[in-house]
Parts: C-alpha cells; structure tokens; sequence
C-alpha cells in the first residue's frame, strides 16, 4: 500500500547515537529553518548517554510535528533510516545527523525549486560549513567535486561517483519521498548508507532521462569533525566500498582512490600497533590483501619501518625523527 503523503511537508529524519552533546543544538538548527512547513522524524539508535533524555526535553519546545523512537542499538544505519521513512509522511525529505547542523535557509531554497517542476528529484548543495567537536569553525566553505558546476547528468554522477566515492553529503539535500520509494530506499544487508542510496538514485535515474538534479553552491548544513565521525579511515569504510562496488560496479576494480585509502588505513594499524583489525580486512577481501603486499613491498612502508626501528632501538622523540 502507498502512503498517503502530505503535500508541501518536508521530513527532516533524525539518526542519531551519543550525541548528547550536540543534539539539542542540532534540533534547534531544524526549529530555525525559514521554511515552516516541517515535521521531525528521529530514531536514537541505543545512545548509552543521556542523548534521549536531552532530545526528549529539547523537543518540548518544537513548533513542529515530531516522533521519537528509542529503540535498542542496531548499528544498521541503512535499516535505522528505513524504519525513520515509514514514519515520515512528507512529500520531501532532509536528511540530518544529530551531531550535524541545518543553516537557516536550507530547506526553504530547495523545495522552492522541487515545488516549480514536478521532474525535479533531488536539490543538494556542493559545499558545506565545517567544525570541530567544540563548534569552532574549520572550514567556512568546504567543497565536493560538483563544486562550480552548473549542471551533471545521471550518467555523469555515476561515473564520479565511481571515481570519488562520494559526490556530496545527503545531510541538507532535499529530495522527493516519491524517488526513494521507487528505489526501494536503503539496502539493509550493506554496512554503507549515503553512497548507496546516491548509487540508486543515479541508476534509477539514468533509465529515465526526463528526471533532473539542481546544484547549489551554498553551504546548506554544518558538518561536524568529532571522534565518532567517519571522517576518519577505518575498516568499516573499506568494507563499505567493497560491498558497494561488488553489488553496482560488478565488473570494475576498486577505485583509485580506495588503493589510497587503504595504504592509510594500513599505516594507522601498523603505526597504532592494531594487528587485529589489520588481519580482519586481510582476511575480508583478497583485493585488500593484495593491496597490503604492494604498500609492504614500497619504499614508503621501508622507511617508516626504518624510523620505528630507530626509535624504538634509541628510544629517540618521535619529534626529533625527520618526516
């Protein structure tokens, strides 16, 4: 059965874990949009802090609709945002992480747009704000690769996001809740979310030409670097790629840009010593494996192992060893 959406209603969908920090603040970046016709649809994922008390209060003052579901931890974000959409009932949808935040006019330009054609899907922006955990500023304008285009194809967007991995942050896009039905929104048996539902929509969309994507380049949300954020090179992302390559680009290699962040992620476990989370992605993928014998074999990987032989044997300052 079809839900019967409300015209007009923009759905910002909340996923959110430990983030009792910066939800409260991140709620009211939803209270403070121009656009007025919004409900708020969260889901804490068995936060251990106080994270649903804090959002619990903060939401006594909302001047929207708004649903809660505190829920046991899963640690499926794709299953998580499913479970947010069939609580949703808007015609459009925001996505935001509660660690994350939505400049004032971020919805307002977007269904602006959405509302004049009826063939327009999606309206993202290609640049963002970023901060620190403390909420001082890093970046005032952070880009992605569509950064200054006027225009890209669906054609065009598949292909970079092959090349890049990413080609924006679905945090502050608008999107129309019909296009994620017809994709069957999020796949469940991935460990990925965003790349895997941009995928989708590239591929739903590239079958049928009429549909359109608007570029904007105003920062639309607030992207947050703290030590939860994926920012960082961890296994999860690895396997991330490799799933979602295995699954949309069945007959390409990994990306260049996965050799790269694989060769950091070796170096972190090596460096940190972590030889357990090292052997689980060598023994995940013969793809890594082969890749770790290739960084193993390079000079960079000799001369670092020199350096921590140095140190280790004259117990010299990391400091005092030229980079």
């Amino acid at each position: 059965m079809v839900k019967d959406l409300r015209l007009g209603l923009c759905s910002v969908v909340c996923l959110t874990y430990n983030h009792a920090a910066y939800s409260a603040q991140a709620i009211q970046s939803i209270y403070d949009q121009t656009y007025r016709d919004i409900e708020i649809v969260i889901i804490d994922d068995g936060s251990r802090d106080e994270n649903v008390a804090t959002i619990r209060r903060k939401l006594q003052e909302s001047p929207f609709p708004f649903s809660l579901t505190d829920q046991e931890n899963t640690g499926k974000i794709g299953l998580n945002m499913n479970r947010a959409l069939e609580a949703a009932n808007g015609e459009f949808l925001c996505m935001l992480s509660l660690d994350d935040l939505l400049l004032p006019d971020c919805i307002e330009r977007k269904v602006h747009q959405l509302r004049l054609d009826p063939h327009l899907m999606l309206v993202f922006d290609t640049c963002h704000k970023e901060i620190d955990s403390s909420g001082a500023v890093i970046s005032e304008y952070q880009t992605t690769p569509l950064y200054g285009r006027k225009h890209a194809t669906a054609a065009e967007m598949l292909e970079l996001e092959y090349e890049t991995i990413g080609t924006f942050y679905l945090q502050g896009a608008v999107v129309r809740r019909s296009l994620v039905d017809e994709i069957g929104g999020y796949d469940t048996d991935l460990t990925g979310d965003d790349l895997i539902l941009r995928t989708k929509i590239w591929q739903y969309m590239l079958e049928r030409p009429e549909l359109t994507i608007v570029l904007q380049h105003i920062p639309g949300f607030v992207y947050r670097k703290s030590d939860q954020s994926l920012h960082r090179q961890t296994f999860r992302q690895l396997r991330t790629v490799v799933e979602w390559r295995n699954r949309y680009f069945t007959n390409r290699p990994l990306p260049d840009i996965f050799v790269r962040w694989a060769n950091h992620f070796f170096r972190q476990c090596i460096d940190r010593g972590n030889d357990s989370e090292l052997k689980v992605a060598l023994d995940y993928s013969p793809e890594i494996e082969s890749m770790y014998r290739a960084y193993c074999g390079s000079w960079k990987f000799r001369r670092r192992a020199i350096k921590r032989f140095i140190k280790s044997k004259f117990g010299l300052n990391r400091s005092r060893i030229k980079r």
